[in-house]
């Protein structure tokens, strides 16, 4: 055994193969957001914007809490989101018709553009990440997300 091998067994170190999952799961994640921000980037969006446009496209008109709430932020910073979206004519406000109150949010043309050359490079990002996995493994991958979400959803 090396002196590292010593040292770290010593220490109580965990080896990397038997690493937790969930410290696995957040460098991925780590890693992930940093490839995505450099991409998005070059479109003028944060990832939170580009999640944002993602969820209006998927989903159509939404207030400000629905979509802050399906893109994994605050309501406070998705009101600030939205301004920048909005100033840079990605977006438009409209009021509900059916609730004065509530303001609902779409996509405008140049959003719609924007979004679609983003999802491009975000599918490259994506494709490089799983380029070692095939397609069963990929839809295994997939499949074992959605349960762990859903087991700590639950």
């Amino acid at each position: 055994m090396s002196s590292r091998g010593i040292r770290g067994a010593a220490a109580g170190a965990m080896p990397v193969a038997q690493a937790r999952i969930a410290y696995s799961v957040g460098r991925l994640e780590r890693a992930l957001r940093r490839r995505l921000a450099l991409v998005t980037r070059r479109f003028g969006l944060t990832v939170a914007q580009y999640t944002a446009l993602s969820v209006l496209h998927a989903r159509g008109a939404l207030s400000n809490a629905e979509l802050a709430r399906r893109s994994f932020v605050s309501p406070q910073a998705m009101n600030e989101l939205l301004a920048a979206l909005a100033r840079a004519r990605m977006i438009v406000r409209r009021p509900d018709e059916r609730h004065g109150r509530i303001v609902q949010m779409t996509l405008t043309p140049r959003g719609a553009r924007t979004l679609a050359g983003c999802d491009a490079a975000v599918a490259a990002v994506e494709e490089r990440m799983l380029a070692e996995l095939s397609q069963a493994a990929r839809a295994r991958l997939r499949e074992n997300l959605r349960r762990c979400i859903a087991a700590l959803e639950r």
